[in-house]
């Protein structure tokens, strides 16, 4: 938040370099978050029968190779590098080792206080926490001192919705080492894999309902799904019949997940301590884009066990919309919104 005031700050007083900035700190974020998703196994090797362990310069030096639009290395992850990772990763210890000598005492010095904060931009990519943030934000749909949302909120959901993905990163990487670690299979290897399976399953789950920018994270849990079915297939390579029910199972999950967690609000309303409060559901509903609120019923029809929720939404929503038409608040999309949850687009509502 510091920063998106610093670039609103940059922005007054010199027209279109905030947005440069934010751009140099956004391709920062993106090298940090790569060099997360990097596993313990891949920044060591071996030398002389010692371990031997790259530093973090070396990791920041390839990312920025492979992901500044201007790098002749860009969007070519098989090029070589032709060894200008390790002079670059020379270059990034000694800019440091500089630099802290100049900015260490002022970085000591500041004092971070987001309820000084005048203003901020909301993320591109939000977490759960700052997604109903931005719901109730000066939204009629919700009641007035809800709509009121402070720059400290804005900074305690930021910081909740980052430990939700390192809580969920952590636990990944130990169960990518585990698994990692099994030099074969025991006898009952199925229930082995099934379990390896569900365990990555879940933790998918719960990166997509935190949302926030995670798709490093999705990718590496991509990768080792992709390994645990790798060697799952390799088992039964010669029974097709078992091939057949491996992969009609995959098309159904694919399919749940796709309608469970292709919108926030669905992902979010069926996890376990939902940050959207029972009363909020209907308004947090409403104040998804209209594509979003299709997948959002489309979801719910598909779960007979959701389908009272559903009905629920229905009645609350068009007695929410008529109190609100009532007090003369003008609410864009929401005719089409209700169309929507009445059934199709093309239908109107009861």
């Amino acid at each position: 938040m510091a920063r998106e005031t610093f670039c609103l700050l940059a922005d007054a007083a010199q027209p279109s370099s905030g947005d440069t900035i934010d751009a140099l700190l956004d391709l920062e974020n993106q090298l940090a978050h790569s060099v997360e998703a990097i596993s313990a196994e891949q920044r060591t090797f071996r030398q002389e029968g010692l371990s031997v362990e790259l530093p973090m310069e070396f990791f920041l030096a390839t990312g920025t190779l492979r992901l500044t639009p201007d790098s002749p290395y860009a969007g070519n992850a098989a090029a070589p590098l032709q060894g200008n990772d390790y002079k670059l990763a020379d270059c990034f210890r000694h800019a440091t080792e500089e630099a802290l000598a100049v900015f260490r005492p002022m970085i000591q010095a500041v004092e971070f206080d987001a309820k000084s904060l005048p203003n901020w931009k909301w993320s591109a990519r939000p977490g759960a926490a700052e997604r109903h943030l931005q719901r109730r934000h000066r939204n009629p749909l919700f009641p007035l001192h809800r709509q009121m949302v402070t720059a400290h909120d804005v900074h305690e959901a930021r910081l909740a919705d980052n430990q939700a993905l390192q809580d969920i990163r952590n636990e990944f990487n130990e169960v990518r080492h585990t698994f990692s670690q099994t030099q074969e299979l025991p006898l009952n290897w199925q229930p082995f894999l099934e379990g390896y399976r569900e365990h990555v399953d879940r933790l998918d789950e719960r990166r997509l309902v935190a949302g926030g920018q995670n798709a490093s994270l999705g990718d590496a849990i991509a990768a080792m799904r992709a390994d645990i079915l790798g060697t799952w297939r390799a088992e039964i390579q010669t029974n097709r019949h078992s091939l057949a029910m491996l992969e009609q199972d995959e098309a159904r999950k694919a399919e749940r997940r796709a309608l469970l967690y292709g919108c926030d609000w669905t992902a979010q309303l069926l996890t376990h301590g939902s940050l959207i409060p029972p009363e909020e559901v209907v308004p947090a509903l409403l104040s998804e884009c209209t594509s979003d609120l299709e997948k959002a019923v489309t979801g719910l029809q598909s779960e007979p066990r959701l389908h009272e929720t559903l009905a629920h939404c229905r009645v609350v929503a068009h007695r929410l919309v008529s109190e609100l038409r009532a007090a003369g608040h003008n609410v864009p999309d929401m005719s089409d919104k209700l169309r929507i949850l009445a059934g199709t687009s093309g239908q109107v509502p009861a």
